[in-house]
């Protein structure tokens, strides 16, 4: 996000590609020409016109591939400013949701004019609106992976076994339920959140051991390994200088300079799969 922001709207750019990656801000995704094709954990989903997709904090996705003369935006919420705006009770599935012509139409005009919108409160109403139009077409699902998911997000130091008790499901029934609604197994997501939270609480001035803790990790050697292979990094060289790199990497184009990208967002980070 831009500094004092709480919503932001990207348009791609092909100078732009980021890789896989995740963040805490939950996005949305939504093609008003063309097609794309977007991978979210071992899925892929392509969008077509007037078709929108929601990532949850935490879910890694990438933009695959896309047609020469895709225009597609990218909206994300300061997670407080989602609170707001999404019922944390009934989050949206993973996957994507349709837009009528009409809504189509309106939504583009509104996003196509947003950069000329001086006020950010206006620009925050623009954007918060697509991403309540979004929550309130996508909600299905399981409930029991809704409620689950839900719980993550307030405590990611819960276990399967107490996520499961919670919901009143089996932990492996769970588990399947879960890989299956948002596309990113459950012990991977809450793995991701925990690091997520982690480094909140060093940003917000705790040492690396008291953040581990405060996080919902049972040591701090738990939490660097996690760190490591999600990030490549360990917790020490990211907050020296390593998250400059990571927040603004992105991928050499592919081999047809057809392929739509976007702007990084300077709080994304690479995924590479953490183990709980």
């Amino acid at each position: 996000m831009r500094p004092g922001r709480r919503a932001q709207v990207w348009r791609h750019q092909p100078a732009f590609r980021r890789p896989r990656h995740f963040h805490a801000e939950p996005e949305i995704n939504l093609v008003l020409r063309g097609w794309a094709r977007l991978g979210v954990g071992a899925s892929e989903r392509t969008l077509r016109p007037g078709e929108l997709v929601f990532f949850h904090p935490g879910q890694d996705h990438v933009l695959l591939d896309g047609a020469p003369d895709l225009e597609l935006f990218v909206l994300a919420l300061d997670p407080a400013l989602a609170e707001r705006v999404v019922d944390p009770g009934r989050p949206p599935s993973a996957w994507s949701a349709s837009l009528s012509p009409a809504e189509l139409e309106s939504l583009s005009e509104a996003l196509r004019g947003v950069s000329d919108v001086a006020s950010a409160e206006a620009a925050e109403s623009v954007i918060a609106a697509v991403f309540e139009l979004a929550a309130a077409r996508m909600v299905g699902g399981g409930a029991a992976a809704r409620r689950a998911l839900e719980e993550l997000l307030v405590a990611p130091h819960a276990s399967l076994t107490e996520l499961a008790a919670r919901v009143r499901k089996h932990p492996s029934d769970l588990s399947r339920d879960f890989h299956r609604q948002y596309r990113v197994p459950l012990v991977e997501l809450r793995a991701r959140i925990r690091l997520m939270r982690f480094i909140e609480q060093v940003d917000a001035g705790d040492d690396l051991l008291r953040a581990s803790f405060e996080a919902g990790f049972g040591s701090y050697s738990q939490c660097h390994r996690v760190f490591r292979r999600s990030l490549g990094c360990s917790p020490s060289a990211y907050f020296g200088g390593k998250r400059a790199q990571l927040d603004h990497v992105v991928c050499p184009g592919p081999p047809s300079s057809d392929l739509p990208v976007r702007r990084p967002s300077p709080t994304a980070c690479t995924s590479r799969s953490p183990s709980p």
